[in-house]
């Protein structure tokens, strides 16, 4: 059986199940939680140009790199903006972090922020030059 290209299923509608702001992830684990972007073959570039496509907008950030003992080392991403919870995951698990290549750090505060009071005085009228 021919299948033309207007036949073929269109995968720009797909939408990517992205991890949560507090944790790491690598390549394989964005594949396993999106079995419907891989294409018949079971390939994934499709997911993989558009993690590319993440990270030059700034969605994702590729935090270090995990060794895997054979081979290249798998790259590992979070969310951003980069919460130091996620950073603090990776490290503990034993993931070469890059931490000066990732800005900026967000942390959230649990104490409330001061308020700002702004207080107005009148302006003064200017005579005109003539």
């Amino acid at each position: 059986m021919n299948i033309r290209k207007t036949q073929r299923k269109n995968k720009t509608g797909q939408v990517i199940n992205w991890p949560s702001h507090d944790e790491y992830f690598t390549i394989e684990e964005l594949k396993a939680s999106n079995p419907h972007m891989l294409t018949t073959t079971s390939s994934d570039i499709t997911l993989r140009v558009r993690l590319s496509k993440a990270i030059s907008e700034n969605v994702v950030a590729e935090i270090g790199q995990k060794n895997s003992g054979k081979g290249r080392p798998l790259k590992v991403y979070t969310m951003m903006p980069v919460k130091q919870t996620s950073i603090n995951k990776a490290s503990t698990d034993g993931i070469s972090v890059n931490v000066p290549s990732i800005t900026p750090i967000m942390e959230i505060s649990t104490q409330p922020m001061p308020s700002v009071n702004p207080t107005m005085s009148p302006v003064e009228s200017v005579p005109a030059v003539v």
